[in-house]
């Protein structure tokens, strides 16, 4: 059964293109800017170790290639006076599953043959920028945050991307050769806590960036090429985070190249 993703609104990649046309693509685009939690500037503590665990879905654009990751989480955050830092990495398994189970002679002229493969690689994050902390301390600004990821990617799907991207592409099919990826843009947060029990927090994250040179990646059947010339790879991420006493739950929705939500379960130290 296909993965359901919802998105909120759609400025990405590709956002108008046919709905026949099949797009292999990273699987870890759109759920690779997670959310790493910091310290506010009230508190005692100004540095922290995050532990996670998450559950991602997603799918490619158009007719897509669908995607399920299990994901490892761990990062290090410092909050200054009025600026913060956070650098983390990730690692990630899982599978993709998509093209068309009709493998007659003239359907494989224009579209992929059913397939389901491995997913597996490892990321970096950093994320560094500036806040303001209201007059009683509950809640920052943290009002522009420049963040960064690079995912190395492999795997079996990973090799078949390669594949068809060096033979002959069925006509309604689109494919990146990108194993390498670095994503990059800005993001505006606010987080504040309960007044009467510091231990119970709450934030909205607002991210938008892109992936550099991504559209460039590609090769494409014929029916394909007009769709994706001269796009781009801009997209956003929107998280909630709850923080309960050192645990945590970060809800992630993104329409960044692949529409995408995930869950995510941590826990904080010093």
């Amino acid at each position: 059964m296909k993965t359901k993703i919802i998105a909120l609104a759609s400025f990405l990649f590709l956002a108008t293109f046919t709905s026949c046309t099949s797009f292999l693509t990273p699987a870890v685009l759109g759920n690779n800017m997670g959310y790493m939690p910091k310290a506010m500037g009230a508190d005692s503590v100004k540095s922290l170790t995050n532990v996670s665990a998450s559950y991602a879905g997603s799918i490619s654009p158009s007719a897509g290639t669908d995607f399920e990751l299990g994901m490892a989480n761990i990062s290090r955050s410092h909050t200054f006076k009025k600026s913060n830092i956070s650098y983390g990495m990730y690692g990630y398994i899982g599978k993709a599953s998509g093209g068309d189970n009709d493998n007659s002679t003239e359907n494989l002229k224009n579209y992929l043959p059913a397939f389901k493969k491995s997913i597996s690689g490892v990321g970096l994050r950093l994320s560094a920028g500036l806040h303001k902390t209201s007059a009683n301390g509950n809640t920052d600004f943290r009002y522009i945050n420049f963040e960064n990821a690079v995912s190395f990617e492999g795997g079996d799907y990973t090799k078949f991307r390669q594949e068809v991207y060096n033979s002959h592409i069925p006509d309604y099919v689109a494919v990146s050769n990108k194993k390498v990826l670095w994503t990059t843009g800005l993001s505006t947060e606010v987080i504040w806590r309960v007044r009467d029990n510091h231990d119970f927090r709450h934030a909205f994250r607002f991210f938008i960036g892109g992936t550099p040179n991504f559209a460039n990646s590609f090769r494409s059947g014929i029916k394909t090429n007009d769709i994706i010339r001269g796009k781009n790879s801009m997209g956003w991420v929107f998280n909630y985070f709850l923080y309960i006493k050192r645990f945590s739950l970060s809800f992630e929705m993104a329409d960044n190249v692949n529409y995408a939500q995930k869950i995510s379960l941590g826990y904080s130290f010093q």
